[in-house]
Order: structure tokens, then C-alpha cells, then sequence
């Protein structure tokens, strides 16, 4: 077996074991009796086994396939190459800010969001700064697996850009099912986008399919994972405190086009970035 055969094995493996490992989680919990709905306005399966499942398995099958299973670690992105990329690293840091930004300034000013009078900025830092830390650790994880495998094993296949930003796209949304269908809660549900809990996994899947063409330009621009996972962290940490403690409050008729985070206001924007990314990458190549 030569290393692309081994590659495409293994990826396959791996794309079938995420796709079931969540589901294996949720199985635990209902053999355990854990509640998924008792905690309402943070994350409702978090804690059980079978959230620890979901989360932990993907990382596991790396390890397994990168150490035991012939991949190896060369191409893991581990190296943060920050001299090399500063400006990729300051782009993947205000990517969210600012785009979460517009949204929030251009869906105040058409009446669809407001703010909590209640809330100080300084609070409000406080809660970011403690987000942040946490985001960096658990999206250093995530990104080891969906860029700094997935995507790094897909980039050396001869596919087209679009089969792989789909392949990586749908991997990675569908791992989310599970999440979606059963350790999210219904408040968590109606709080970014009250349209009931299958209508979010079609809204979710656009938009992880449009986060995917950003994420896959960034790494294939620095050959690493750190920029996005501080660009994953940042996105986390600004908005779900946001979306948690109240902080902002978008109209329910609008929140298809104003979700700060299924919106298809934010949506459209990172798909646009993304795009202008790979014409940029596509540019300097044909100019080499």
C-alpha cells in the first residue's frame, strides 16, 4: 500500500468513526440516565460522559491514526510559523470581531437588535477575557483534528478546491449532529435562532460549509493550525457571552438574517472572505 492509499484508508476511517462517535455519546448517556435540558443558557449536555464522548473521540482517532496507522506528525501543523505569517495570525484574530461588529451596528440601526442595559463593558471584558482562555484551550483540540488532519490529509488528494471544501464541510458539520439534535437544549436553540431544532441543522449546515472555505484558506496559507485555532477561539469568546448572558438581544423575526452566529448577514460575510482568499491564493499562484 502506497502512502495516498494509506492516506485515503485512513481518512476514511476517520470520517466514519466521527460521524458515529457522537451518537455513541448519546447512547451512553441514555444507558446512564443523564439529563440533557436541566441547564438553561449553557451548554445542556455538558459534563455527561457522552458530551466528553462526543468531544474527546475525534482527537482520539487522530492520535491512533497519526501514530499506529502509518500518517505520522509531519503534516499535524503543529509548528506555529508566526514570523513567517504575522499578518494571516492579526487577520485570524479580527476576522469575528469585526464581522461580528458590523452585524451588531448595522442590526441595531434596522431596529433587529438591541443591548442589555444591564451589562458593563468592563463586565462584559471580564467574561471575554475568561472565554478566551478556555476557547484556546478546547479549539487547539478542534483544530488538531478538522484542519490539522482533515484537511491536511484531503489538501494531498488532486481534488478541486470545492470537493474538498465540501468533503471537509460536511465531516465536520455532520459531527456536529448529535450536538445539535440532542446535547444542545431547546433554549439554546431559540436563543440563536428560533426556528426549531431541525430548520437549525439546515441553517447550521449552510454555515459551517461557508466558515469552511475561510478556515481551509487560512491553513493552506501558514501550513498551521495556531492561526485558527486563536481565530476559532476569538469567535467563541465574543459571542457566546453575548448570546449566554443576554448581552444582546436579537428581534425574532429577523434572527435569520442577524444571528451572530447562524445569521445569514455573518454567513454571507465569511463566505465572502473566504472567497476573496482563495482568488488571492489562486492569483499568486498563477503568477509563480
Amino acid at each position: 500500500m502506497n502512502d495516498l492509499q494509506r492516506t485515503k484508508r485512513n481518512v476514511l476511517i476517520f470520517s466514519i468513526f466521527v460521524l458515529l462517535c457522537g451518537w455513541i455519546g448519546v447512547l451512553v448517556d441514555l444507558l446512564t440516565n443523564q439529563a440533557h435540558y436541566q441547564n438553561v443558557g449553557t451548554l445542556a449536555g455538558q459534563g455527561t460522559p457522552g458530551m466528553g464522548i462526543f468531544i474527546a473521540s475525534p482527537l482520539l482517532m487522530v492520535l491512533i491514526l497519526r501514530t499506529f496507522a502509518g500518517d505520522g506528525w509531519k503534516d499535524a501543523g503543529l509548528k506555529p510559523r508566526f514570523w513567517q505569517h504575522k499578518k494571516w495570525y492579526l487577520l485570524a484574530w479580527l476576522i469575528y470581531p469585526v464581522v461580528t461588529g458590523l452585524v451588531l451596528l448595522t442590526g441595531h440601526l434596522a431596529g433587529a437588535i438591541t443591548f442589555s442595559s444591564s451589562m458593563t463593558l468592563a463586565a462584559y471584558v471580564s467574561l471575554f477575557i475568561g472565554q478566551l482562555g478556555i476557547q484556546l484551550i478546547k479549539n487547539f483540540f478542534e483544530e488538531s483534528v478538522w484542519r490539522g488532519y482533515l484537511a491536511s490529509k484531503l489538501l494531498k488528494f488532486s481534488w478541486s478546491d470545492w470537493k474538498v471544501y465540501l468533503v471537509l464541510g460536511l465531516v465536520w458539520n455532520f459531527w456536529h449532529l448529535p450536538y445539535y439534535l440532542v446535547f444542545l437544549s431547546p433554549s439554546e436553540i431559540e436563543a440563536t435562532i428560533p426556528l426549531g431544532r431541525l430548520a437549525f441543522v439546515a441553517v447550521a449546515t449552510i454555515c459551517v460549509l461557508c466558515w469552511t472555505i475561510m478556515y481551509v484558506e487560512i491553513y493552506r496559507a501558514t501550513k498551521s493550525i495556531w492561526p485558527l485555532v486563536f481565530m476559532h477561539a476569538m469567535e467563541d469568546a465574543i459571542i457566546n457571552p453575548l448570546l449566554i448572558f443576554k448581552i444582546v438581544q436579537v428581534n425574532p423575526q429577523w434572527s435569520f438574517i442577524f444571528s451572530l452566529s447562524v445569521g445569514m448577514l455573518p454567513t454571507l460575510l465569511y463566505l465572502f472572505i473566504g472567497l476573496y482568499l482563495r482568488r488571492k491564493r489562486l492569483k499568486k499562484e498563477a503568477s509563480l
